[in-house]
């Protein structure tokens, strides 16, 4: 085979590659952050325990998620790792750690009432 038809083959395929790379990073938003949660059909100290689930739904990782925690509390402490209380009513989720597609972070607490954890900041690198 000729080296310039190669050549030029090896850079068609660079350029599709980059090209679904930044498809990727365009669709990726604060949306493609999605927080769960359910009934752990658990208690402690008396109040009902909730599994919290934090999922990328894009193919970029997203570091520095933030979740509004305003008003947040609970009769036991998460992992600080998965999260965190930051101050100013945020949350810190991963501990800053890119939340990756495919790699859900999960967290308990526990008390009288769920609370919504929005999202309301992060950094796509893709």
């Amino acid at each position: 085979m000729d080296a310039k038809l190669i050549l030029v083959a090896c850079l068609l395929l660079l350029c599709r590659a980059g090209t679904a790379a930044a498809a990727a990073a365009a669709g990726c938003s604060l949306s493609s952050i999605i927080v769960s949660q359910s009934d752990a059909h658990d208690w402690a100290h008396g109040k009902p325990v909730y599994a919290v689930t934090v999922r990328n739904t894009c193919g970029c990782p997203q570091s520095d998620v933030k979740v509004d925690c305003a008003g947040y509390d609970t009769t036991f402490e998460p992992d600080v790792a998965k999260f965190k209380v930051i101050g100013g009513g945020l949350c810190l989720i991963n501990d800053g750690a890119p939340v990756v597609q495919g790699q859900d972070v999960t967290f308990r607490y526990a008390w009288s009432k769920k609370f919504e954890f929005q999202p309301v900041s992060s950094t796509v690198a893709c």
